[in-house]
């Protein structure tokens, strides 16, 4: 059935005043559940449409319903609902009494046409604009005075005169109500009989201003749902906000405790360890035994591995004030690149750079930065003991530089990525994982951030972004 088989005309009831009134009665009994649900304002606009054109409703022929737009400061037609033309009236009347259409399937008919920005009665309501400040416009002074009034082109007892805005509505009479709620202005409700030529009377009047004010009262509780799903996804946000907080908070109380931890360890172990390796080493000089050397240098090699694994740990402590200055990072680079190259032999890694040898100049702790990407490169060298690709790569974004330094190693899974914050995960055998925590702690402190994904090689991409110096002068 067509959208537009909403409207049809209504003839008076025998007892007059009762007729309207009765028929305001039923309307507002039907509407009021659809009113007290609706949630979106596009369901509150269907029923005040389809209320003020059904013949189970006030009966008009047409309806307009203009909205206030704040931020422009205008009355917005928005929308328009009933025949466009007289054919279209006599053809959709016929089809409803022959239907008998109820107002709910009404409700369901009309809300494609509501979007349809192409019907012609959209396009008529949405050509008209009204300024706010226009105090002389009968739809504004509606709105602005909260009363309804009875338009036509000539001044006569009980109505008002606007000529401009019975042309521009193709009437030679309309009714206006006003969208008024607890001192909030959200529109009008513009209704005519322009097919059925019947005449708009005081009661027709008063259940049009009675139900366009039981139409505010549901805009007004529908924009306090918004108001009140606004605040709670608000408060979502804080309690979400609160809670990172709070596991932030632990982790640093944590982290603290392990630093404490670190102090004694370190002051504890070195010594001994020192004294260990130093015994071994000059026992070593002075034994000939094949199988005590044997013995010595498994010592020897196992309090290294003890003495490097304690200068990682020392490194996780603070390293005192950032000494700024300006870095060229693309020799910074190449230099750290240099410095592993025989890593890279004895691996069998092909390394490629991509970047171009022009300067690009970033403010930063030269020995704390060069530091970071060294970390990296050796882990990205570490996912790759069978040989692979390093790719290198620098490239400006706006006021930024991206250093992207990628392999083609055995890659971190997806759930792992968030994990660079702790510095002791990793998902190597024998390893404390420190070398990225440290890093990422060092660019961070460079106002970068540094980012892992998976890359297009089967490994793991690190990305260093930070801020550039354009102008160095």
């Amino acid at each position: 059935m067509n959208s537009s088989l909403s409207y049809r005309h209504d003839n008076d009831s025998p007892d007059g005043h009762a007729g309207p009134i009765k028929l305001l009665l039923d309307l507002v009994i039907r509407l009021n559940e659809v009113f007290v649900k609706a949630r979106e304002l596009n369901e509150i606009l269907n029923a005040v449409l389809a209320g003020t054109t059904s013949g189970d409703g006030l009966g008009f022929n047409r309806a307009f319903l203009f909205l206030v737009d704040r931020e422009k400061q205008v009355l917005q037609g928005r929308f328009g609902l009933g025949p466009h033309s007289a054919e279209d009236a006599g053809r959709i009347w016929s089809e409803i009494d022959r239907c008998q259409v109820g107002l709910f399937q009404i409700l369901d008919g009309i809300r494609d046409q509501l979007l349809d920005e192409s019907h012609p009665m959209n396009v008529l309501a949405r050509s008209i604009t009204i300024s706010l400040d226009d105090e002389e416009n009968i739809l504004v002074r509606s709105l602005a005075r909260n009363q309804a009034y009875i338009v036509t082109p000539e001044a006569r007892e009980g109505t008002i005169e606007s000529r401009e805005m019975c042309e521009q509505f193709g009437t030679n009479e309309f009714a206006v109500a006003p969208l008024y709620s607890h001192g909030e202005e959200y529109g009008v409700v513009v209704a005519d009989y322009l097919y059925t030529g019947k005449p708009i009377t005081y009661d027709h009047l008063y259940c049009l201003h009675l139900f366009s004010g039981l139409a505010s009262i549901a805009l007004c509780q529908s924009k306090m749902c918004r108001t009140l799903e606004d605040r709670m996804e608000e408060l979502k946000s804080v309690n979400r906000a609160v809670e990172e907080q709070k596991n932030l908070l632990i982790e640093t109380e944590k982290f603290s405790a392990i630093g404490k931890m670190l102090d004694r360890l370190l002051h504890e172990m070195r010594n001994p360890l020192s004294a260990i390796g130093g015994i071994s080493r000059l026992l070593r000089r002075r034994e000939d035994d094949e199988n005590k050397l044997a013995y010595l240098d498994a010592i020897i090699k196992e309090a290294d591995k003890i003495e490097e694994t304690l200068l990682h740990l020392a490194e996780l402590q603070d390293s005192g004030p950032m000494s700024w200055e300006l870095v060229d990072l693309t020799s910074l680079v190449d230099l750290m690149a240099l410095m592993v190259k025989s890593d890279l032999e004895e691996l069998g890694v092909a390394l490629h750079q991509n970047y171009t040898p022009d300067e690009i100049l970033v403010r930063a702790d030269r020995e704390r930065l060069k530091q970071a990407v060294l970390y990296i490169i050796k882990n990205s060298l570490e996912a790759m003991p069978d040989g692979g690709i390093l790719v290198i790569a620098i490239s400006r974004k706006g006021s930024d530089v991206e250093l992207r330094i990628s392999d083609s190693g055995l890659g971190i899974a997806r759930g792992h990525f968030k994990k660079v914050d702790n510095p002791f995960f990793t998902t190597k055998l024998n390893s404390l994982g420190l070398g990225l925590s440290k890093a990422k702690q060092i660019v961070e402190a460079h106002n970068g951030v540094l980012a892992l994904s998976t890359n297009r090689i089967g490994g793991t991409t690190c990305s260093i972004t930070l801020p550039r110096v354009i102008n160095s002068q």
